[in-house]
């Protein structure tokens, strides 16, 4: 918890610091009484109380510079600190500064007599919450102490962590959430959250990830208690509460002592320890070993089936997933029940082996030469749309020397065959066709498809009454392979007069 300061040379005084110093040392100078604590119990042999009773004795001889010299050259350090401090009062100016950079920020302080830093910058800024703690570090930690710093006052223990109620009132004020009376944050249903328990104070904050900020609330509550663990009082967990049952993961949801320990140092933030958390916690998770499902915030336990009905997604992305999962049963954690962020999770491990639940080796090698990039999502849907294209293209005749008729409609029914409607008002509305003839077979694929409404527009009345006398023979074209389809071919050539007559190769 403690940093140690680090020091800097000395510098001229400005003249509104050096009136502050100067009122805060004739304060002490009156009243030694300011620097001692408010006690839970009178404890005998208490070395505060000497050292505050020496001060009384150091502040009835402040008038001679003899005794006030001995007294910060020699004996305790905290009765030396308050010699050198009250001296300066005594001799109405501050000559020289010395910068210290601590915890709490830069801060200067009067160099005087033979005085250990802390205890200096501690009795001369007795009034500041934090840095008053500094004179009394040693004391607490030697004595097993807790003493807590509190706007007007400290308060000590020495029975073990006992915070007063206004300590607790204030340290909580410094964090930067908007905590209810039970010390949550606006969103008690979040299935995660740090969760900190202030176990003598009775009181548990619950923080959300949403809510987690650049702030560490162990070291915000413990940032003015003076001990020898500061933190000793303060528990921490992170539940991770889903919906649903089956899932047994309170091993792989625990956090993990290293970064439960760099948390209590206060080397990361709230945000960033939730985070390093969750990462931890998924790979636990996923390295389990155990079969269990989890979308969100339900947990499905093993139920394969009931995770795959869940998600949405196009049919090769299902199709790829549920492959997948049948040969490699495992603990599948996603943020949402869209296939395509399951896919990008499984894909810098898995990605081969699922475009191979939707396509051949040699679909893929013929992806891999193209070359694209490709989202996850991308990959699988071109790679099923590859293999549904050659499956079906292998299932029709091939031709040599078609005609410009037999050409356009034999391309539109294999765009028609293995894309789909949509895509073939898409190659329509790339290419047309130049003459009345191809223009009406055009149309009637529209038609048969039920695209034809949509893109009337871009028809004459002649072609789109011609079309849709051909839509028929269009629909038998569709729905035709082998023998049949060049049957089917060869009748839409007769019917919209063009004369040709495709032949087989």
């Amino acid at each position: 918890m403690r940093r140690r300061a680090r020091f800097r040379g000395v510098k001229k005084t400005p003249k509104t610091l050096e009136k502050d110093i100067l009122e805060r040392s004739s304060r002490l100078a009156r009243d030694p009484e300011l620097l001692m604590p408010e006690c839970a119990r009178s404890c005998r042999g208490c070395a505060i109380r000497k050292a505050v009773d020496k001060m009384h004795k150091v502040a009835d001889k402040r008038d001679d510079p003899k005794k006030l010299d001995f007294a910060m050259n020699w004996g305790d350090q905290l009765v030396r600190a308050y010699a050198a401090t009250i001296s300066l009062a005594e001799a109405g100016k501050v000559p020289y500064l010395a910068a210290a950079k601590t915890p709490m920020g830069d801060v200067s302080y009067a160099v005087r007599g033979k005085v250990e830093r802390d205890k200096l910058i501690g009795v001369q800024n007795f009034d500041h919450p934090e840095l008053r703690l500094m004179a009394f570090w040693k004391i607490a930690e030697h004595g097993r102490l807790h003493m807590y710093s509190m706007e007007d006052h400290v308060f000590c223990s020495p029975d073990g962590p006992k915070p007063p109620p206004q300590y607790v009132e204030e340290a909580i004020s410094l964090l930067p959430y908007d905590l209810d009376d039970d010390g949550r944050c606006p969103h008690p249903g979040a299935v995660e959250r740090l969760r900190v328990r202030w176990k003598s104070a009775g009181i548990t904050l619950d923080i959300c990830p949403d809510c987690a900020g650049e702030v560490n609330t162990i070291h915000t509550l413990a940032g003015r208690i003076a001990a020898a663990d500061p933190t000793d009082d303060l528990d921490i967990e992170v539940p991770f509460e889903l919906r649903g049952e089956g899932c047994d993961l309170a091993a792989e949801v625990k956090v993990s002592a290293p970064l439960a320990e760099r948390y209590r140092r206060g080397e990361l933030t709230d945000a960033a320890f939730l985070k390093e958390h969750a990462a931890e916690r998924l790979k636990r998770i996923r390295s389990s070993g155990k079969e269990v499902y989890i979308i969100g915030e339900t947990c499905l336990g093993s139920d394969r089936q009931a995770f795959l009905s869940r998600l949405r997604g196009g049919e090769a992305e299902i199709e790829a997933v549920s492959g997948f999962l049948a040969d490699h049963p495992m603990a599948i954690v996603t943020r949402s029940d869209q296939a395509a962020n399951l896919l990008a999770d499984l894909w810098p491990e898995h990605g081969r082996e699922l475009l191979s639940k939707v396509a051949s080796s040699d679909t893929l090698e013929q992806l891999a030469k193209e070359g694209r990039e490709l989202s996850p999502a991308q990959a699988v849907a071109e790679a099923k749309r590859v293999e549904r294209s050659k499956a079906i293209t292998s299932q029709l005749p091939r031709y040599t020397d078609l005609g410009p008729a037999a050409a356009h409609a034999d391309r539109l029914a294999k765009t028609y065959l293995t894309e789909g409607k949509t895509s073939v008002a898409r190659q329509v509305e790339r290419s047309r066709g130049s003459n009345h003839v191809l223009r009406s077979i055009s149309y009637a694929f529209l038609a048969a498809a039920g695209e034809g409404s949509s893109m009337s527009w871009q028809f004459s009345r002649e072609e789109m009454d011609f079309g849709a006398y051909l839509a028929p023979f269009v629909q038998r074209l569709t729905s035709s392979t082998g023998d049949g389809y060049h049957e089917a071919l060869l009748l839409l050539m007769e019917a919209s007069g063009s004369g040709e007559k495709p032949a087989r190769a």
